[in-house]
C-alpha cells in the first residue's frame, strides 16, 4: 500500500464520489480510479463498487478507510509536532465536547489556547458518545471532553477523569410539575434527553426501575442541546441537565430545576482519547489550558463561578 493510494481512498470516503475526490486532490478521475484499482490488486480484495448512483464501499473498503484515516491523521500529527519543535506550531486540533461543557468551560479555555497557539485551527464536534467514538477511532478527533465510554481492560480508549457532578430535572418555569418534590410524581411525564441512544436503558434503570418506579412511556432522545432547549421552552417535556449547565445564566433565566428530594444522576466528565495515540503539543497545550480554567474557577470569589462549582467535585 502506498500513501497516495490511502489518501485517494480517504478522499473518496470524504467526498462520496470518484469525481469529487479527484477535484479535492487535484487529480483526474482516471488517476483516482487507477489508484483504487492498484490498491485492490495489491490487497486482492474489492474496495469500492461504482454504480449509476455513485460509489459504495465494500466491507473490505470500509475497514481500510478507518486505517487510512488513522495513518493520514498520524502523519499530520507528526508534521505538526515537528513544526512545534521548530517553534512554528500550526495544524489542526479536533475535539469532541459535550454540549454543557461548551457553555461553561470551553470559551475561556479557547481564549487561553488561542493566545498560546494562534496558528492552530480548532475543529469541534458536539460530543455525544455516538458521535465522538467513531472519530476517536479513525483519528479525526484528538480527544473528547464529556461522559467517558464504558471502561474495560480491553478498551480501545483511555479515560482521564476531570470531575464529577450531579444532575437536576429541568422544565420551563410555569410547567405543571414545576413544584414536584419526588420522582414518583413524574412517572406520567414526557421526557426529552440530550443523551445517546445506547444510554436509554441505563437512564431508565438509574432513574426509575431501581427506585421501584415504572419507566415513563415516552422518553425522546435529541442529539442537539439546542433542540432540547427549544422543546423545553414550548412543551410540557422534562429533561435532565448536569447542575453546572443549570447554573449557566441563559439556562437559569429560561428553565427551572425541580426541587426533588432524590439525587438524580451522577455524571463523570473525562478526557477520552484513543489508547496508545501520542498526545500532540497542541492537544497537550489545550488540556493544560482547560485545567487552568477549571482550577481558576474553583478558586474564584465571583458569584457566577461559585454557582457553577457548587456541585462539582474535582477528580485530579
Amino acid at each position: 500500500m502506498k500513501l497516495h493510494q490511502l489518501s485517494t481512498l480517504a478522499a473518496i470516503a470524504d467526498t462520496g464520489s470518484i469525481r469529487a475526490a479527484a477535484r479535492s486532490l487535484g487529480h483526474s478521475p482516471a488517476a483516482v480510479t487507477k489508484a483504487v484499482r492498484e490498491l485492490e490488486a495489491d490487497l486482492h480484495a474489492p474496495l469500492v463498487v461504482r454504480s449509476a448512483s455513485g460509489v459504495a464501499f465494500t466491507e473490505f473498503g470500509r475497514a481500510l478507510v478507518v486505517h487510512a484515516r488513522l495513518v493520514l491523521g498520524q502523519l499530520q500529527r507528526a508534521e505538526a509536532e515537528i513544526e512545534a519543535l521548530r517553534g512554528a506550531a500550526a495544524g489542526k486540533l479536533g475535539i469532541g465536547v459535550t454540549p454543557w461543557i461548551a457553555l461553561t468551560f470551553l470559551p475561556a479555555t479557547v481564549q487561553r489556547f488561542r493566545a498560546r497557539m494562534p496558528e492552530v485551527q480548532l475543529e469541534f464536534f458536539e460530543g455525544l458518545l455516538a458521535v465522538v467514538q467513531p472519530r476517536l477511532r479513525d483519528g479525526s478527533l484528538d480527544f473528547s471532553i464529556g461522559r467517558p465510554p464504558p471502561a474495560s481492560p480491553q478498551s480501545e480508549f483511555h479515560n482521564v477523569p476531570l470531575f464529577s457532578t450531579h444532575s437536576a430535572v429541568v422544565a420551563r418555569h410555569d410547567h405543571p410539575k414545576a413544584g414536584c418534590r419526588s420522582l414518583l410524581e413524574l412517572e406520567d411525564a414526557e421526557w426529552v434527553l440530550n443523551w445517546d441512544t445506547a444510554s436509554r436503558e441505563s437512564i431508565a434503570d438509574t432513574l426509575f426501575r431501581q427506585r421501584g418506579m415504572k419507566v415513563p412511556h415516552t422518553i425522546h432522545l435529541a442529539h442537539s442541546l439546542a433542540i432540547v432547549l427549544g422543546l423545553l421552552a414550548h412543551t410540557d417535556m422534562l429533561s435532565i441537565f448536569p447542575w453546572p449547565l443549570v447554573e449557566v445564566s441563559s439556562v437559569r433565566e429560561n428553565l427551572w430545576a425541580l426541587p426533588l428530594r432524590e439525587t438524580v444522576d451522577e455524571t463523570i466528565v473525562s478526557i477520552t482519547s484513543r489508547r496508545g495515540a501520542p498526545t500532540s503539543p497542541a492537544a497537550a497545550c489545550f488540556l493544560e489550558c482547560l485545567h487552568e480554567v477549571i482550577d481558576a474557577g474553583a478558586r474564584s470569589p465571583e458569584p457566577e463561578q461559585k454557582r457553577l462549582f457548587h456541585s462539582i467535585e474535582l477528580l485530579y
